[in-house]
């Protein structure tokens, strides 16, 4: 039986998780409006702290990031909101999930490209496994050939009986600035060579995963709790703050998180309860 197809603001979420279960990847054109990329440039060049960063196989330091992006700008925390983006990735990976990594990113002139690598092999979970990490990756410049365009291996995220091989024939995603290329933890993937002479290539990258996993970037203490406590309740959640199990003492995770409470108000000693 076809699965009932689901629609969220004009997008059918449906054909997207398809194409990522099927490829590896999709591509979400238009995501973000022109105005809300401006929003996010102008953050990303005039109030965020950035670090120049040298790993997965380039050396260049021409590339700069924001980690811990949550900790830094209220700019984008709407899209980690948006109700297209919470649907696919919850088609991918499942109900229960919270975000991994949030990084702001620019690419320029003269950097090389990254070494093809899984995101999910961080963790030690032997292949196959169901998909756990689901990643989106907003253009904020074009993405071509000639400023680094992502590379990936189509259908890489089904080849468990292999090691990344860096000689495989890559896709490069071309996309205009506003979409939003989403794809599966397993998914062989690398960031382009930025071969332009002028040309920047700023990207905004999102990574959910399961929320039984611990995330690469620890939210629970990376995003001041003062910060934390003026978020919509949804993005608290996002970041960890999820009623699982016992919570804290029993409580919810959230409340705690308002009032400072970790002993259960409700709790007593044992001659208390005998009395």
């Amino acid at each position: 039986m076809a699965k009932e197809e689901v629609i969220v603001d004009g997008v059918n979420i449906t054909e997207h998780v398809a194409e990522i279960e099927q490829q590896g990847y999709t591509v979400l054109p238009d995501f973000l409006h022109p105005a809300e990329v401006e929003k996010i440039r102008h953050a990303f060049n005039s109030e965020v702290p950035i670090t120049e960063m040298r790993a997965i196989g380039t050396d260049t330091g021409k590339t700069w990031r924001s980690h811990n992006l949550l900790a830094k700008t209220r700019a984008t925390d709407h899209i980690f909101l948006d109700p297209r983006l919470r649907a696919v990735v919850e088609g991918v990976i499942g109900k229960y999930t919270q975000i991994n990594v949030t990084t702001l990113f620019n690419t320029l002139p003269g950097e090389t490209k990254q070494l093809l690598h899984q995101d999910d092999g961080l963790w030690p979970i032997p292949r196959p496994h169901p998909p756990f990490l689901c990643n989106a990756l907003i253009a904020l410049d074009d993405f071509d050939i000639e400023n680094g365009a992502t590379h990936l291996v189509p259908q890489s995220h089904k080849w468990h009986d292999r090691q990344v091989d860096q000689n495989v024939e890559t896709l490069q995603i071309e996309m205009k600035s506003g979409s939003m290329l989403m794809w599966e933890g397993a998914m062989w993937h690398a960031g382009g060579a930025n071969t332009s002479a002028t040309r920047e290539r700023m990207g905004l990258f999102i990574s959910h995963q399961v929320s039984y996993l611990r995330p690469q970037e620890i939210q629970l203490i990376s995003v001041p709790r003062d910060v934390v406590r003026k978020m919509p309740k949804k993005l608290q959640r996002l970041l960890g703050y999820h009623r699982f199990g016992l919570g804290v003492d029993g409580r919810d995770p959230i409340d705690v998180l308002a009032d400072g409470i970790v002993v259960n108000p409700e709790a007593k000693t044992a001659e208390e309860w005998r009395d």
